[in-house]
């Protein structure tokens, strides 16, 4: 009776050791089961510290709210553009960053498709000005085209756009190319300054023009224009408040002003891919980057200016950055479709211009 006892003990012992394992074999599986099921979302982003802090206050903290995993990519506006015209109707990139009027384009060309109203619910909390086309992506940020300038060398603080051909900034300037929007901006912004506009751009080349003998360097991108600063190269150019945030921030001597004819708007937003898989999400993560809380992380990080109306920023930041709906409707808004249109010409016509 001893031995049958003990034989039964053991075999109980047995099917408890089993039922243990085999209980943590399924909340093992469950785990795993739990992970396989995050949904992914491939989200573009413009890299360096706009991106770095992208990362860390939006796409991070809406990966562990949403049990999602987000992979960013790095395209600057222009090549978003080609990258989701060349995918049309089986696109790779679910949400799409733009900050140079190339939604405009994209819209036309039914690359983006309406955001979805009933999730976009934040949309409500934002300055009027940032909703950018009715039905599509707002703007999660906006600032302002100006003139940056090296505080240690430029002796006055540039108010007017005329202070770019001021003698004494003769070859320490930095004219942007217009491949980069900041320096097809700057075209339009000349144009404006001579009794031209985007229809009639005559004015603003001929104006860039008696500029480029005083020129540095033409510059391509924004890594190009930090280097240059650095190295005391450029003293001075036409670029954006979030930029030149940035740059000071890295320890460089940079100031920046909105000349008293006035700044051009720049919106960074950001639109749903049209064809996406990804649809419910991609709305979502729109949504996200509304928030207030997320807004004014984005904002003290990176010097873009918030859109949401409930942001407040900070007494310091507020001293250095365009910010508020009074400030964002002084600026000049262009005609993106008109741009757009003769994009292209005028591109051909700067290749020949600088070339000379």
């Amino acid at each position: 009776m001893k031995k049958i006892s003990r034989l039964l003990m053991l075999m109980m012992a047995s099917m408890l050791i089993l039922a243990a394992c085999s209980k943590d074999d399924k909340e093992e599986g469950n785990s795993s089961n739990e992970a396989s099921e995050k949904r992914k979302l491939v989200v573009s982003s413009f890299g360096g510290d706009y991106e770095a802090a992208q990362m860390e206050v939006l796409v991070k903290p809406f990966e562990e709210e949403f049990n999602a995993e987000v992979e960013v990519v790095t395209l600057y506006s222009a090549d978003a553009l080609a990258r989701i015209k060349a995918q049309k109707g089986s696109p790779e990139i679910d949400v799409v960053q733009f900050s140079g009027g190339q939604e405009i384009q994209a819209i036309n060309e039914e690359l983006v498709e309406e955001i979805d109203s009933s999730i976009v619910k934040n949309i409500s909390g934002i300055y009027e000005s940032a909703v950018l086309e009715e039905g599509y992506g707002p703007a999660m940020a906006f600032d302002a085209l100006g003139i940056l300038y090296n505080i240690d060398l430029v002796k006055d603080v540039p108010t007017s756009w005329k202070d770019l051909w001021k003698e004494e900034y003769k070859g320490n300037v930095g004219v942007i190319d217009i491949s980069n929007t900041f320096g097809l901006q700057f075209l339009v912004m000349n144009a404006l300054l001579n009794e031209g506009n985007e229809d009639n751009i005559d004015p603003g080349f001929s104006s860039i023009e008696t500029l480029l003998p005083h020129a540095s360097s033409i510059v391509g991108t924004t890594p190009d224009l930090g280097n240059l600063f650095a190295q005391e190269e450029v003293v001075i150019a036409p670029y954006d408040s979030g930029y030149a945030f940035n740059f000071s921030k890295q320890g460089q001597p940079i100031g920046f002003s909105i000349p008293e004819e006035g700044g051009m708007a720049i919106f960074i937003n950001m639109q749903v891919v049209k064809g996406t898989k990804n649809s419910e999400l991609a709305n979502e993560f729109i949504n996200y980057s509304l928030r207030p809380e997320v807004q004014k992380a984005f904002a003290e990080k990176t010097g873009f200016s918030p859109t949401n109306k409930d942001v407040k920023i900070s007494v310091d930041l507020a001293e250095v950055i365009p910010h508020g709906e009074e400030v964002m409707d002084s600026l000049i808004k262009l005609d993106w479709n008109t741009i757009n249109e003769n994009k292209a010409e005028w591109t051909e016509r700067w290749s020949k211009l600088i070339s000379q």
